[in-house]
């Protein structure tokens, strides 16, 4: 189990089954706002989130999924996610949620930032993915301060509420990573 301290009082830890009430509480009361960029929804009932948990754990025992909890004290705040990981080509895509009462903090910049040292120093991997929505500039954000590049944008390529959504794709490869930039 993966359990790192990112700040004083936030802590990236995974996700396990237990952890689904709390994982549906923050889904009632945020996922509207998450919703209007994720392509899956559904995790406000405890069932629903188990299910979400439930395919990470067993991702995570086949060594091509993670699933984290983004923790502020004993708040559950937002997730870090491995949706896909292949050990083959080396080559895993990342994402994240985070509580509009988490953000502007750095946390998902650092939660990630500790991903990567993750996905590349202790998996090996290649090149790690980042994807989201042209008009999500806080992810936009997230990804040009890690030092991803933005390789290009695939039209309509999913649907969220019914629309169809354009997808960036950003990528940093293990030799580009550095580390986790200073805090400002």
């Amino acid at each position: 189990m993966l359990s790192l301290q990112i700040d004083d009082d936030v802590r990236l830890t995974d996700l396990e089954p237990w952890h689904a009430e709390q994982l549906a509480a923050l889904f009632r009361a945020h996922g509207a706002d998450f919703y209007d960029w994720l392509p899956w929804e559904g995790f406000e009932d405890v069932e629903g989130a188990r299910g979400f948990i439930d395919g990470f754990t067993r991702g995570r025992g086949e060594g091509n999924r993670r699933l984290y909890g983004i923790w502020v004290g004993d708040e559950l705040v937002g997730g870090t996610l491995f949706p896909s990981i292949n050990a083959r080509s080396r080559i895993a895509e990342a994402g994240v949620f985070l509580a509009a009462s988490a953000r502007g903090r750095g946390i998902v910049t650092r939660a990630v930032a500790a991903m990567l040292d993750w996905a590349f120093v202790e998996r090996g991997l290649h090149r790690v993915e980042w994807k989201c929505a042209p008009g999500n500039l806080a992810s936009r954000r997230v990804a040009e301060r890690l030092g991803f590049t933005h390789e290009g944008t695939l039209r309509e390529v999913f649907p969220v509420r019914e629309e169809r959504q354009d997808l960036e794709v950003w990528a940093l490869l293990a030799r580009e990573w550095s580390g986790l930039p200073p805090r400002t």
